[in-house]
C-alpha cells in the first residue's frame, strides 16, 4: 500500500478524501500524523462530521474494574480493546451518554457511593478528557442528556434535571461558554434510566406523574419526553406500545434505540416469552405512530441476572433491517460471566460473537451503542491518537 504522503502526491486531493470516507476510523487515526495535509484534513470540521455520517455502528462496553474499552464491530467482527484514559483511572464509571462519538459519563470516586462526584467528556478512540465542573453540585437524583445545537453542531451541550428537587432543577452547559445556566422550562413528568441521543436532541422513556391515590388503581402511563438542545424545550413525543406498570421488573426489559437518524425503536421482552421490536414514524411528523417492526420468540432472556451489573443490554437496528443485540449471560453454576452480540431476524435469532468473557463475578461494565469519531473534546481541536 502506498504511502499517505505518495497518496497525498499522486492524487488529487477530492479524490483522496472520498478513499478516506471509506477508511475505518480505527485504521484513520494511526495515519493522522503521518501527512501535514492528512493532519489538517482530519481537523476540519468539514471532513470530522461526513465521515461521522458514514460510519457504522457499533457497540463499546466499558470494562470498569479493569479499566479496558472493548470496541466491536459487528459489520465486520472487527474488535479493538483501548486502555482508559489516565485522567478515568480512579474513577467508577455507573452511566454513559452517547453523541457523535463522544461519551459523556457519570462517575464516582468509590464503588458503593451513590452521589455523582463528576461527569467526564472524552472520545474513546483519541485522549484527554474534559471535566464539567457544577454550578454548584451533582446530586443522587439527577438526570442528563447530552446533544448539540443543529445551529452550530460543536456546539454541544449537557443537560442536567434535578429530579430530587420541587421545583425541578433544570440546568444546561454549553461547551462554547464553558458555563452552566439555569433553563427555564416545563417537565410534567418522571424521567427513567432508559435514554438514547439522537440527531443532537434527547429522548428518555418517561412515566407520567399521577397522584398516589390514582396509582394505585391504575395502569401507569409510560411515553417517550425528548429534550431539544437548539430550543431547550421539552416535549412529549408519543406513548409506549405494550408497556405497562411492570417495566421495570426483574423479568422484563424496554430497551430505547434510535433508528435511521430520524425514528426510535423499542425491543420489549418478558423473560424467554416473545420480543417484540418496535419503531416509531420520523420524529418530525406531526403525529408520531408505532409500527411493530418483528417479535419472535427466542431461547434466550436479556432480562438482569442477578450477578452482572451491566446498566443494560443495547442493540440497534442494522441497515439490513436485522436487530444486533449486546447483552451478558452467566454459565449454569453462575461462576463465569459472558458478553455476547446476537444477530437477530424474525425467523431466528443467532449468537454471532462472544465480545468479551469473564471469570469473576460482580464486574461492573457499561454498555452503549457508538459510532466512533475524529470529534475532539475540546475546542482547540487538538487530536492524539492512543492507539
Amino acid at each position: 500500500m502506498a504511502s499517505p504522503k505518495h497518496l497525498s502526491l499522486s492524487l488529487p486531493l477530492e479524490l483522496v478524501e472520498v478513499i478516506l470516507y471509506k477508511v475505518p476510523i480505527e485504521s484513520l487515526v494511526r495515519f493522522k500524523t503521518t501527512c501535514k495535509q492528512w493532519y489538517a484534513l482530519f481537523n476540519d470540521e468539514r471532513f470530522i462530521y461526513k465521515h461521522l455520517g458514514l460510519s457504522q455502528e457499533r457497540f463499546v462496553r466499558l470494562d470498569v474494574d479493569d479499566q479496558l474499552i472493548h470496541i466491536f464491530n459487528p459489520e465486520t467482527n472487527a474488535r479493538l480493546c483501548l486502555p482508559f484514559s489516565e485522567e478515568l483511572h480512579i474513577q467508577q464509571i455507573i452511566k454513559t451518554i452517547h453523541c457523535d462519538g463522544l461519551l459523556l459519563s457519570l462517575c464516582t470516586t468509590e464503588r458503593g457511593i451513590p452521589n455523582i462526584k463528576g461527569l467526564a467528556v472524552w472520545n474513546p478512540i483519541l485522549s484527554g478528557v474534559t471535566w464539567i465542573e457544577p454550578l454548584n453540585s451533582y446530586e443522587i437524583y439527577d438526570m442528563y442528556g447530552f446533544g448539540y445545537d443543529k445551529v452550530s453542531r460543536d456546539n454541544y451541550k449537557i443537560l442536567r434535571i434535578n429530579q430530587g428537587r420541587l421545583p425541578l432543577e433544570i440546568e444546561i452547559y454549553e461547551f462554547q461558554s464553558k458555563l452552566w445556566r439555569s433553563v427555564d422550562a416545563t417537565l410534567e413528568c418522571r424521567i427513567l434510566w432508559q435514554s438514547v441521543s439522537m440527531n443532537g436532541s434527547m429522548y428518555w422513556i418517561a412515566q407520567k406523574k399521577m397522584a398516589r391515590k390514582k396509582m394505585a388503581n391504575s395502569k401507569i402511563e409510560f411515553f417517550i419526553q425528548s429534550f431539544d438542545f437548539s430550543t431547550e424545550t421539552f416535549k412529549p413525543i408519543v406513548c409506549v406500545p405494550e408497556v405497562t406498570r411492570c417495566y421495570r421488573s426483574y423479568h422484563q426489559r424496554v430497551l430505547l434505540s434510535g433508528f435511521g437518524g430520524d425514528r426510535l425503536s423499542l425491543l420489549h421482552q418478558v423473560r424467554y416469552l416473545k420480543m417484540e421490536v418496535w419503531v416509531t414514524s420520523k420524529l418530525t411528523d406531526g403525529v408520531v405512530s408505532w409500527t411493530k417492526y418483528f417479535n419472535v420468540t427466542p431461547d434466550l432472556s436479556i432480562s438482569q441476572s442477578s450477578s452482572l451489573r451491566s446498566i443494560s443490554p443495547k442493540y440497534f437496528i442494522h441497515k439490513t433491517n436485522k436487530i444486533m443485540l449486546l447483552c451478558e449471560g452467566e454459565d449454569s453454576e453462575e461462576k463465569n460471566c459472558y458478553t455476547n452480540v446476537y444477530e437477530i431476524r424474525e425467523d431466528k435469532i443467532e449468537k454471532q460473537d462472544e465480545m468479551t468473557a469473564s471469570y469473576r463475578l460482580y464486574k461492573y461494565y457499561c454498555n452503549n451503542v457508538y459510532v466512533p469519531s475524529l470529534v475532539p473534546v475540546t475546542c482547540l481541536r487538538v487530536l492524539v491518537p492512543i492507539l
